[in-house]
């Protein structure tokens, strides 16, 4: 870069130093006087030689000249492409003076006082000196600009395409540099902070892990000892003759189903954050779904629709999972009958399960299926729940190929569900 500029500014210096000698020579050939004695002496001599002029070029005179007679024709130059009439002299700034012989007129000697002709080879060198030092000027102008370019502007570009992928979480890709251009340290601290920034990362996902396996060991030991809590209490409802007892049993049953709901729902969903959710569909018949259902309505508050005979793609386990949630939600936050219908739509078979209660506001539709997301309602009404049974339901569909979808009625909500036909 030094070399550039050190060239660029010894051309600098080469232009300006043409033009100011190029003013001087202008300058010098405008202020010099004519000399009287010398143009006297051609006019003295001519006029001596007048029938010999070949005398003339034995001389040596100061200034080029030619003669013409008192007729106007030329007799005589001193040098090759002189004018050869007086008019022509005139125009290019020669001195017309007469020759004279014993008081009689014999010519005019036309004599170059102003020397034009080194003028003019003193500009033509000039200007072409000049021209050349400025396509010099231009050329490194333009090297300086591509030097600049891949020095400075380029690396800058680099880094702004680098901080974009920062910001979207690309840190794979490190940031292209050299040692010649004058960003590099600029640009390796940009590559310093993108290696710590993946490696906290890293240690981020890493932590993010072992909190969800944390997360999916702890709900699925708990699920032992909620399942124990179960049995125990339908087998001391079953010899229980104390109906106060028996209720509390049921109270007790009721909390471990919850419980186990719940944790069903948290492992699940750390489950499909770590990647590890498995669902396998097979190819069932449209009737199985009528079986799951009777086994999540523990309360007899569903009604199920006619049911058309196709065959489905489907995970048992999964579906009595998405239809439990489903069927809890209704009975918490709704607590009305349940209606089922069933259509075939397209490829697959909508399944529309119907409540009668509040419903939804439809700006919470989209949300509601969001993880930990509860509706206004579910505040309200001040229900326990961590906003996991929807999400989980619609992360299992869509595994199954299918899908979920969260509708407001005026007279109740819908969950509709889309199970993919075989």
């Amino acid at each position: 870069m030094k070399r550039y500029v050190a060239v660029y500014i010894l051309v600098t210096v080469l232009v300006l130093a043409g033009f100011l000698l190029l003013t001087r020579i202008q300058t010098n050939f405008s202020d010099r006087e004519i000399d009287t004695v010398a143009v006297n002496e051609i006019t003295k001599r001519a006029a001596s030689c007048w029938d010999d002029f070949k005398a003339l070029d034995q001389m040596d005179f100061m200034y080029n000249f030619t003669v013409i007679d008192d007729e106007g024709k030329l007799v005589y130059a001193s040098v090759e492409g002189l004018p050869d009439s007086e008019i022509s002299s005139i125009r290019r700034g020669f001195l017309p003076m007469s020759i004279t012989a014993d008081g009689r007129l014999l010519g005019t000697a036309l004599i170059e006082t102003s020397p034009a002709a080194d003028i003019i080879k003193a500009y033509s060198r000039l200007s072409a000196a000049t021209v050349i030092a400025f396509l010099l000027l231009c050329a490194l102008n333009a090297a300086s600009l591509t030097v600049i370019y891949r020095a400075v502007v380029l690396p800058f570009r680099r880094i702004e395409q680098f901080s974009r992928k920062i910001s979207a979480g690309v840190f794979d890709e490190p940031l292209p540099m050299s040692k010649n251009y004058l960003s590099g340290i600029f640009t390796q601290s940009f590559d310093i902070m993108r290696d710590s920034l993946l490696e906290a990362r890293m240690k981020q996902q890493a932590a993010e892990r072992a909190q969800k396996e944390l997360v999916a060991t702890l709900s699925h030991d708990i699920k032992t000892p909620v399942t124990s809590i179960k049995l125990v209490s339908e087998l001391l409802q079953v010899s229980s003759t104390d109906p106060s007892l028996t209720e509390k049993l049921k109270t007790i049953e009721s909390k471990a189903n919850q419980i186990d709901r719940l944790m069903n729902d948290m492992l699940y969903s750390a489950l499909e954050e770590l990647g590890e959710l498995h669902v396998t569909p097979t190819s069932e018949a449209s009737s199985v779904l009528i079986g799951l259902f009777k086994n999540a309505d523990h309360l007899s508050k569903v009604r199920l629709g006619k049911m058309p005979s196709c065959l489905i793609e489907l995970d048992r386990a999964r579906a009595e999972q998405v239809l439990g949630n489903i069927i809890a939600n209704s009975y918490k936050y709704a607590g009305t009958d349940i209606d089922v219908d069933f259509s075939i739509n397209g490829d697959g078979l909508q399944v529309d399960i119907n409540d009668y209660g509040k419903g939804v506001n439809p700006d919470e539709l989209e949300l509601i299926t969001a993880k930990f997301y509860r509706g206004g309602n579910a505040k309200a009404l001040q229900k326990e729940g961590e906003g996991l049974g929807l999400y989980v339901a619609k992360q299992l569909m869509i595994k199954m190929g299918g899908g979920l979808e969260a509708l407001s009625r005026s007279d109740g909500f819908t969950i509709r569900l889309w199970v993919r036909l075989s």
